[in-house]
Order: structure tokens, then sequence, then C-alpha cells
């Protein structure tokens, strides 16, 4: 039962991850769509404030993955004490 609980947070750290990774990349991808979009227009400065906005709204919706993440991470950690007491207690009594 505790290796599946373990396995179950390894899983969601893992896609908790994923999802980050994904919403970096899609801000990174949309601020060249614009850059492609509008060569000309688009001077480094409006690609300065592009990405100042663009880290806001990955900060905004990532947050919560990150914090989840973390939570799990901890989680996962208190499994793995509980399992090593667990292990040093039998071995104790062998």
């Amino acid at each position: 039962m505790k290796r599946s609980r373990e396995l179950l947070l390894y899983l969601v750290i893992f896609t908790g991850a994923g999802i980050y990774s994904f919403i970096c990349f899609h801000s990174v991808d949309e601020i060249h769509y614009l850059k492609s979009f509008f060569p000309e227009k688009f001077t480094v400065q409006e690609a300065f404030y592009a990405s100042a906005v663009e880290l806001i709204k990955v900060m905004i919706i990532g947050i919560p993955f990150l914090l989840f993440i973390s939570i799990c991470l901890v989680l996962s950690g208190r499994l793995r004490k509980d399992k090593d007491r667990q292990n040093a207690l039998t071995n104790k009594e062998k």
C-alpha cells in the first residue's frame, strides 16, 4: 500500500514538472511568435516588456503547480523516513 502511495506521489511530481515545463515553453514560444509576426515593430524594449508579462503569467499559473510538487516531495520524504524507520525496527528485532 505504501509503495503505491509513493509511486502515485512520484507520478504527480513528474506530471506537475512536465506541466510547468510546458507552461514555460509556451510562454517563450509566444514571445518568439510575436517577434516573428511583427519583426519591424518589435523593439528590444517591447521584447523586455513582453518577457516581463510572460514571466508574471508563468508565475501566476505555475505557483500552484510548484506548491503541489513541493507538498508531494515532502510527503514522499516522510513516507521514505517511515519506511526506513520500520526497516530499522525489523532489523533490530532479528
